[in-house]
């Protein structure tokens, strides 16, 4: 199993981010990108999505490639910054690592809508654990 398969199949596992109709698109090492499609479902009282949508597709795709890069990385704090509403049909997450220093990573996510309009920025803090990806390895195999 490679690398990318392993981290993949890890957060499989996560039940809320299903729940959300939320899908990895792509994993590299420069980038995480994750995207949902946006139903009723999604909406707050002004027929925009949801802030929490918003901080959610960007939290997965912050871990997908934190753990990717580091595992075991939990996040310590984020930020996200609204830029306009997001009245969209669909809305993709790109996650991109800034720093590395000891146990920290510091990744920026940028939030477009349909129209490739950013909707949002977010900064989020990770705590990495440095396990070895042997551990995850064996949990998987």
């Amino acid at each position: 199993m490679t690398d990318e398969e392993l981290i993949i199949k890890h957060f499989e596992n996560d039940g809320y981010v299903k729940l959300s109709g939320i899908t990895l698109v792509e994993l590299t090492k420069e980038k995480a990108v994750a995207s949902a499609k946006i139903g009723k479902e999604h909406l707050n009282a002004n027929g925009s999505v949801q802030g929490g949508m918003l901080y959610t597709l960007a939290d997965f795709a912050f871990a997908v490639h934190a753990n990717f890069l580091h595992p075991a990385t939990v996040t310590q704090g984020g930020h996200i910054q609204y830029i306009r509403a997001a009245i969209t049909s669909e809305i993709t997450a790109t996650a991109k690592e800034t720093v590395r220093a000891g146990h920290n990573t510091i990744s920026e996510v940028i939030i477009r809508d349909d129209k490739d309009e950013i909707v949002c920025v977010c900064n989020f803090n990770g705590f990495v654990k440095d396990i070895d990806k042997e551990i995850l390895r064996k949990k998987y195999e």
